[in-house]
């Protein structure tokens, strides 16, 4: 009988060497045009919101503002909402009372595609809570006014609705809204050392303590993993952020446990850096490497600060 021809066991196992090498080469080039698709798709959500922005501008003659005195909290974004294709879910939104109330549960459990970037959650909930997040954050200043006390920001987003004749540095030269990365809903055990889970996690001083670069790094405080759970409130660690430090940085944000203060940066699971949409409606990607002076005056209104390059 004539024997089959076929591979002996060496040529099988030297194929399946290279099927494996051409996978390896091949899964970073698919991740990285991924990662570039969702950035992209991630600058034109900003784009849309820049867009709500000024119409919000047009039909209010200010922008919003980032949320009313406490307890009437509700985020900027909760009020772009009607001019984001968003009217019956504004209709939900009761400002009378406060994000947390029986009145604004139905509203702050709806999901808002547009509010999330496609490189972070899938479903864009923090895991153990129910209401939906947001990886957009509104601009309160550069975070040195009170320890980024948010009635006293000098960015775009305050407690008091800026008009487009209080931004003396110029639209595009003032930042609006930024990103953010949502929490894994599970607490850090001990002081978190990971890049990741230092983006991921929040640290609280107590009460109306001051959030001090020290009393933040030392770390003495209560931790929070709900980063971004609520993009219908309007305090740090949800849709509010300042330019403390620059984008990424290997510091976790901090805050306190009134959540009027906070040192809160922008975040992304960019690659380099983190989208900026500016108060002209312009969206740009800002460099992890950008100088913390020039990242500081790009988030003031008017500064009158130099800005250098970035």
């Amino acid at each position: 009988m004539p024997r089959q021809k076929g591979f002996t066991l060496i040529e099988l196992l030297v194929v399946i060497a290279i099927i494996a090498v051409l996978i390896g080469l091949l899964l970073p080039a698919v991740q990285k045009v991924r990662e570039a698709s969702a950035r992209i798709k991630c600058a034109n959500n900003l784009k849309q919101l820049g867009l709500a922005l000024h119409n919000y501008e047009g039909a209010y003659n200010a922008f919003p503002q980032s949320r009313n005195p406490w307890p009437l909290v509700h985020s900027g974004l909760a009020r772009l909402l009607p001019f984001v294709e968003q009217d019956n879910l504004q209709r939900l939104c009761d400002y009378t009372t406060p994000p947390t109330s029986a009145t604004n549960v139905a509203a702050s459990q709806t999901k808002v595609p547009l509010f999330l970037c496609p490189s972070d959650s899938a479903n864009g909930q923090v895991p153990g809570v129910l209401d939906f997040g947001t990886n957009y954050v509104a601009n309160n200043g550069s975070g040195t006014v009170g320890y980024g006390l948010i009635a006293s920001g000098d960015g775009l987003f305050t407690q008091t609705p800026i008009k487009v004749a209080d931004i003396a540095d110029g639209l595009s030269n003032t930042a609006a809204i930024s990103e953010s990365v949502l929490g894994t809903g599970q607490l850090p055990v001990g002081v978190p050392t990971d890049r990741r889970l230092i983006a991921m996690s929040i640290l609280e001083v107590p009460g109306g303590s001051d959030p001090t670069p020290a009393a933040c790094g030392s770390a003495s405080g209560t931790w929070s993993a709900k980063r971004g759970a609520k993009w219908i409130d309007g305090h740090y660690g949800n849709s509010l952020y300042n330019h403390s430090y620059t984008p990424n940085p290997n510091t976790w944000d901090c805050g306190n446990g009134s959540h009027n203060k906070g040192l809160s940066t922008a975040r992304s699971w960019h690659l380099g850096g983190v989208n900026v949409l500016f108060a002209d409606g312009s969206v740009r990607f800002v460099r992890d490497s950008v100088d913390l002076t020039t990242w500081r005056g790009l988030s003031t209104r008017s500064g009158g600060e130099v800005l250098g390059d970035y």
